[in-house]
């Protein structure tokens, strides 16, 4: 039989297309860029999203450790000690965090409240709002400082992360370290000076 004309050369150019290796690279890549981009993306957002909230833990515990640490706190005393407390947050912004401080007593049957509590950016309990706290810290006749943190994320590229985060958002609790013991049942607690001691709640 005799074969087409022209057949053989052309069997010739796709047996050596098939054998050709020139440029296999460089299809490869850029079959697999995209998704290198994708996960390189995703990582980066990831990775600021988990240092956000380990920063944001840190605020909380600096919170309320420094607020523990004295014996009143003025109104001019609180603002000074969010101030403080919120330079952890560098280098991220700190207008994008909310921080509550709140002194809570613990009344002689158990029941928990707030004495007094400050707020910036957030929202902060009422003055003899009745609160639920772990069991830990329920100890009758005590009082306990509750801080609370949390920080409004928004990944830089929102690509593989979309939306705005609430990290944190978590209360943290600290004794009293040098308080003074004051209100009707001489509980010992970090005392407002605007304000009367607990549980005297009004």
């Amino acid at each position: 039989m005799d074969m087409l004309p022209g057949f053989r050369p052309r069997s010739r150019l796709w047996r050596r297309f098939c054998r050709d290796r020139d440029g296999v690279a460089a299809v490869e890549f850029a079959m697999i860029l995209p998704v290198m981009l994708v996960t390189y993306v995703g990582m980066v957002e990831v990775v600021q999203l988990v240092m956000i909230n380990r920063k944001v833990t840190q605020l909380t515990s600096a919170l309320s450790d420094l607020t523990a640490r004295a014996q009143s706190v003025a109104p001019a005393d609180i603002d000074n000690i969010f101030n403080a407390a919120q330079t952890v947050l560098m280098p991220y912004d700190s207008s994008k965090a909310g921080m509550v401080i709140a002194s809570i007593v613990i009344d002689s049957t158990g029941v928990a409240k707030v004495c007094w509590s400050n707020q910036r950016n957030g929202t902060a309990p009422g003055r003899g709002t009745t609160v639920i706290i772990p069991d830990s810290v329920k100890v009758p006749n005590t009082s306990v400082i509750m801080a609370r943190a949390s920080y409004k994320y928004t990944p830089t590229i929102g690509y593989v992360l979309t939306g705005t985060f609430t990290l944190g958002d978590n209360p943290i609790y600290a004794r009293p370290r040098n308080g003074l013991a004051g209100g009707t049942l001489n509980i010992e607690q970090v005392k407002r000076t605007d304000a009367n001691p607990c549980p005297l709640f009004t």
